[in-house]
């Protein structure tokens, strides 16, 4: 395990949502760091259609309760789909420097099972680990410690 600002970007890295999430949420140097290597196209950088599918939930459930918060639940499903385009749109930027999306096939989500009895891992997690070895990626950004239990995973954090 090493810190994400370490990653010399000679292998490919797949990236998780929570470095997305904490790029989004609190400006983690670490994350905002890493992201803008992506952006410069100096790394070889994949994330996955469930990845992005996580990040698009997390960010319409912050948005929608921050409208909440502030008195303004008419608004909130507009202004959190709002919020969540300009989020992808970033993304966009990051798929046109380079960032590969990887599918979850059905068969990515049958060895999911197999790595949920083998490392303990999240449903969500063992399908990225199991995209991963369907690819022959093995780093990970992410901020998740679940992933250390892979054998043969390098896991970069933020």
């Amino acid at each position: 395990m090493g810190n994400l600002r370490e990653f010399q970007g000679a292998e490919a890295i797949f990236i998780d949502a929570n470095v997305f999430l904490h790029h989004a949420f609190d400006g983690r140097p670490g994350a905002a760091d890493f992201l803008a290597r992506v952006e410069s196209k100096g790394l070889r950088a994949y994330t996955s259609t469930l990845v992005l599918e996580e990040v698009m939930y997390i960010l319409l459930i912050q948005a929608a309760g921050k409208a909440d918060r502030d008195g303004k639940a008419g608004e909130d499903r507009k202004s959190a789909i709002r919020s969540v385009r300009r989020y992808f749109e970033y993304l966009g930027v990051l798929k046109a420097c380079g960032l590969r999306v990887l599918d979850l096939t059905d068969a990515d989500v049958s060895a999911a099972l197999d790595i949920v009895s083998e490392a303990g891992l999240a449903s969500a997690d063992a399908c990225h680990a199991a995209v991963m070895r369907r690819k022959g990626i093995s780093h990970i950004a992410t901020a998740d410690g679940d992933f250390r239990r892979l054998a043969g995973v390098a896991v970069w954090t933020p």
